[in-house]
């Protein structure tokens, strides 16, 4: 339980309460899961095959490592073909679907690692340390995706390929974090690797078996989540929201012309820091890309896909102190180029502040001269070469990116925070000078090019509080009172997002349940179900739980029936997700196959055909001590 005493005083440590409310977290054992033994074939319940790009899986009778005279399931690709370097996407679907397909999820935060076996082929003609560690740079080893239904593939983790697995079969064993966003909703796994030709030699082939694949269940639930108040930093928030440590949020100028090549007088392109990540998390990169001629507007890694980039970069370390350093490349689409090359794309050196905080600046003069300044005076001086110039002058137009990027997976959720943008003495374009506290960026400037919705935020002036909570929190729901003895607990409508192993909350002035409140996380527990029929809507904490009368329906119109399952006073459930029975006092009645609750819901189709008042009702088939709910209405022509 947090509380706080007004919205302009902040109290560091909310010692009022008795921490969760009524959380109840039952121990239940979870058994195994089984992702794929392919004794059979690679097809079925579960399903796997290719996502976008590279080869799809085929099923090898003659490669099993069970004994049973089984088979295994032979991955392979070509990065020297790779569709826009993704030569390795192959998932396994529990329901025996593709991937998209809407079927029932299970939830991954129940299962403590992901164990398989694997084999390499030796005809690849790329070695299996190539593989693992490409000489160019890229990813390294297997990225292990949750096949998620949307837009958002967090990684569950990333493995090598063990070095016994070039002579025989090796296991492999993924640690699953109960914490990882957006892992509750899942539908399998997905083997996923994305890596340019130019990153590995030549490209090359390669092949490996997987047999055995397993989500090891747990012996009990994780813990129950844990809340935190914060105050806020006023300005533009760039967000690792996403699920990928190589993700980018950030803004990009509209105008196309802001290169300092050509200048008459010095160039400088300087960021107003407020904060970026916090100690816990040093590396988290503040980045500022100037990107010659026209960036793919639906890319924000420009960096890596555009084929000539000057990358300025601000770091926080782990005493709170920050170091900037330049690297560029040329003439290198879809890879880093010799970015991390010293002496060719990375200059050496950098500058140092005591804090991450205040205005960098870096500039530039003579075309060549380059100069990055931090808050606290220290310089770094470096130069680049004339033909380097000449690339970058060879199209007039540059756009400039500010954004972050994460790096590893362990600073997701991090964010940099930046009060204001300048750009000063461009040839090709105005001045630039962007104030981002208590406004959002100027739409003719700047626009914004984030790989999350919550990638980049602006945090106004009226938002206090950060409200946070740990993950999982399957099935607590957020509640706030202006008091805890006596007080009225409501369930607020406020909007969040799940990142790095956290939900975050911004807290506006007008979300705080008075000038002195509370927040606690209540774990609601099933008892019954709930019938709405069209008519009703849901009426938490009411005698029946439901309002509306129910709409008269025809005899032979199919219409939506909702259930829900909901605790002692009505409120929904949201886990776990069982199946349900559906009956009706029409014994001719068109019902559905027993569908299954999604978040503690499900919507469905059923046709009535005698006339008269007949019901409608639900039954829990997964845990039959759930009361069955019901519905009744009059059918009529």
């Amino acid at each position: 339980m947090k509380h706080y005493r007004n919205s302009k005083q902040w109290l560091q440590s909310a010692l009022v309460g008795v921490g969760l409310a009524a959380s109840i977290n039952i121990a239940m054992a979870v058994p195994d899961r089984v992702l794929g033994t392919f004794d059979t074939g690679i097809t079925g319940t579960p399903n796997w095959a290719k996502g976008w790009g590279g080869a799809a899986p085929t099923f090898d009778a003659t490669q099993d490592n069970t004994g049973n005279n089984g088979g295994a399931c032979y991955i392979s690709g070509d990065f020297t073909l790779a569709v826009d370097g993704q030569a390795l996407n192959v998932y396994g679907c529990i329901s025996g679907n593709p991937w998209w397909h809407p079927d029932p999820p299970f939830d991954m935060t129940l299962y403590k690692s992901l164990e398989f076996d694997i084999k390499w082929d030796p005809t690849s003609t790329l070695s299996l340390a190539d593989f693992n560690s490409p000489p160019s740079g890229g990813e390294g080893g297997i990225a292990i995706w949750n096949s998620f239904d949307g837009n958002n593939w967090p990684t569950v983790g990333r493995a090598n390929i063990p070095a016994a697995a070039a002579t025989g079969w090796a296991h492999v064993s993924i640690p699953i974090n109960p914490a990882t966003a957006d892992i509750s909703v899942s539908y399998g796994i997905m083997f996923k690797k994305w890596i340019a030709a130019t990153q590995i030699a030549a490209g090359g082939t390669f092949a490996f078996w997987v047999d055995n694949v397993v989500l090891k269940g747990t012996d009990a639930p994780p813990p129950p989540p844990t809340l935190a108040l914060a105050k806020t930093v006023p300005g533009l928030d760039f967000v690792a929201a996403s699920g990928g440590q190589y993700d980018r949020q950030e803004i990009r100028t509209v105008g196309s012309n802001y290169s300092w090549v050509g200048a008459s007088g010095p160039v400088s392109y300087s960021v107003n820091v407020a904060q970026i990540a916090n100690n816990a998390h040093p590396g988290f990169q503040l980045f500022t890309h100037l990107v010659p001629g026209t960036p793919n507007p639906t890319r924000a890694d420009s960096d890596y896909h555009e084929p000539n980039v000057v990358m300025w970069r601000i770091m926080n370390n782990a005493d709170g102190s920050a170091w900037s350093d330049l690297r560029f490349k040329t003439n290198a689409p879809e890879s880093n180029g010799n970015m991390w090359t010293e002496g060719q794309g990375g200059f050496p050196g950098g500058v140092w502040n005591p804090t991450t905080v205040g205005t960098w600046t870096i500039t530039f003069n003579q075309n060549t001269n380059v100069i990055i300044t931090a808050p606290g005076g220290n310089t770094v001086t470096n130069n680049f070469t004339p033909g380097v110039i000449a690339i970058f002058n060879a199209d007039p137009h540059m756009q400039v990116n500010v954004g972050c990027v994460p790096g590893e997976l362990s600073r997701l959720g991090q964010m940099a925070i930046v009060k204001g943008v300048k750009i000063t003495g461009t040839p090709g374009q105005p001045n630039v000078d962007s104030n981002f506290v208590g406004q959002s960026p100027d739409t003719n400037v700047w626009t914004v090019l984030e790989q999350n919705p919550n990638g980049v935020q602006e945090i106004p002036l009226t938002a206090p509080f950060w409200l946070t909570w740990t993950l999982p929190a399957n099935g607590f729901s957020l509640q706030d009172s202006d008091k805890v003895a006596g007080g009225i607990w409501a369930s607020p409508a406020l909007s969040s997002y799940a990142a790095g192993g956290m939900q975050y909350t911004l807290l506006n002035a007008t979300n705080l349940p008075g000038a002195n409140g509370f927040f606690r996380m209540l774990k609601r527990v099933g008892t019954k179900l709930l019938v709405l029929l069209p008519g009703e809507t849901a009426a938490p904490g009411t005698p029946t739980g439901k309002t509306g009368t129910p709409t008269f329906q025809v005899p032979g119109l199919e219409f939506d029936v909702t259930v829900n399952l909901c605790d002692a006073n009505y409120y929904l459930v949201t886990s776990p997700n069982d199946e349900i029975a559906i009956t009706s006092s029409d014994n001719v009645a068109t019902l559905p196959a027993n569908p299954t609750l999604i978040n503690g819901t499900a919507t469905f189709k059923v046709t009535l055909w005698q006339e008269g008042t007949q019901t409608v009702t639900a039954s829990d088939v997964t845990n039959p001590a759930i009361t069955a709910g019901s519905g009744s209405v009059a059918v009529h022509p």
